[in-house]
């Protein structure tokens, strides 16, 4: 997802600190997330999530069993990259509407071809 931080918390989870962060979706990029999400980051770690306030950032997130969003250092991705390499594919239909035309001028040519029983008259090629 690609979404900006908009609020913070510290908390707990059986005895380790940890961060609370709320982020403002701007984009979903695969996956169901809500418009605003609460993420689990580590505190006082080398994986803390550091990113700063208001500014899109694109993450990568995993769920813990529990069902909750959780995101370290390493989650963190360019978003325009995140988008142009997960976003839905775009195009499809046009892409089908070009294939078929395609396939139907070469399936005229060879009836053509084949209906005036024309032959390429190639060198060495029997007469």
């Amino acid at each position: 997802m690609v979404g900006r931080v908009v609020g913070e918390r510290a908390g707990e989870l059986k005895g380790a600190p940890q961060r609370l962060l709320t982020f403002e979706v701007d984009q979903r990029v695969k996956g169901d997330v809500d418009e605003m999400l609460v993420l689990r980051s580590p505190s006082r770690t080398d994986c803390d999530l550091l990113v700063p306030r208001n500014e899109a950032v694109g993450l990568l997130l995993t769920r813990s069993p529990d069902g909750a969003w959780l995101g370290t250092a390493c989650s963190i991705v360019d978003p325009g990259s995140l988008v142009a390499a997960g976003g839905e594919p775009r195009g499809g239909a046009i892409k089908v509407v070009i294939g078929l035309g395609i396939l139907a001028i070469v399936i005229l040519w060879a009836l053509r071809r084949r209906r005036r029983g024309a032959r390429p008259q190639l060198p060495g090629g029997p007469g």
